[in-house]
């Protein structure tokens, strides 16, 4: 009987296969070089620090707003009005005293200008609004710095867990096979009339306690696995194939 560790958790009929993923799965554990992929693909994959990431877009974005209010009070004026236009013209006929004549005719003016209002509690305020923008971009960073220290932490603990629950698993296997076999000697041994019933029974109890050990380690090993696997938000068996 072979109590191998699938990572489908399942078996599977060729047993080559399984000691082979088994055997990977035990030389990346050892070398901790799952742990950095898991790493980045948590971050990657975290709704928070989606969410943190949007917090800073937003605090620049009201970083610019505040920085370009200034120009709320600028305005751009022009007119249009129409009306007599007076001017002096020289009069040739005007002798000696050659004398200026005033001519007037209808014409249409256009005027153009700029103004800039600004309240003086605006203008002093300016630099603060601006320095507390800053600021805000600064907390939204940080909280995301903190975020990644935090997940980073969490995949370390629970990557900790999947590797103590992988290395109880196999003692469990090897616990039952060997409890298996005895139980097997145990019972050639009595229909031969060498041990007696209560041996026979001690031994058999033996066998059960060890099975029992071993659902418990596989149920656990699944449990992990199952909350790594979505705590990162990768499939572990995709992950894994690269190391073979």
């Amino acid at each position: 009987m072979s109590f191998c560790i699938l990572l489908g958790f399942g078996r599977i009929n060729a047993k080559a296969q399984a000691l082979d993923a088994d055997a990977v799965l035990t030389k990346v554990l050892e070398t901790d070089q799952l742990l950095p992929l898991l790493i980045d693909a948590a971050i990657k994959n975290s709704p928070q620090v989606k969410m943190g990431a949007n917090a800073v877009d937003v605090a620049v974005a009201n970083l610019k707003v505040n920085k370009n209010a200034i120009y709320s009070g600028a305005s751009i004026l022009s007119s249009y009005s129409y009306g007599t236009n007076y001017s002096a013209v020289n009069n040739p006929n005007g002798g000696l005293n050659n004398t200026n004549t005033f001519t007037t005719a209808q014409s249409g003016f256009y005027s153009l200008g700029a103004g800039l209002q600004l309240s003086l509690v605006n203008v002093i305020n300016r630099k603060h609004i601006i320095k507390a923008g800053q600021a805000q971009i600064n907390i939204a960073q940080a909280q995301q710095e903190n975020l990644n220290l935090v997940i980073k932490q969490e995949v370390i603990r629970q990557y900790q867990e999947f590797k103590l629950a992988k290395k109880l698993l196999t003692l469990s296997a090897n616990s039952l096979q060997a409890s298996q076999s005895n139980h097997m000697i145990a019972e050639k041994q009595f229909l031969q009339g060498q041990i007696t019933i209560e041996q026979v029974s001690g031994v058999l109890t033996n066998y059960n306690g060890a099975k029992a050990a071993y659902e418990t380690a596989l149920n656990k090993f699944q449990t992990v696995y199952m909350q790594l696997e979505t705590y990162a938000g990768v499939n572990l068996t995709t992950l894994l194939q690269q190391f073979k």
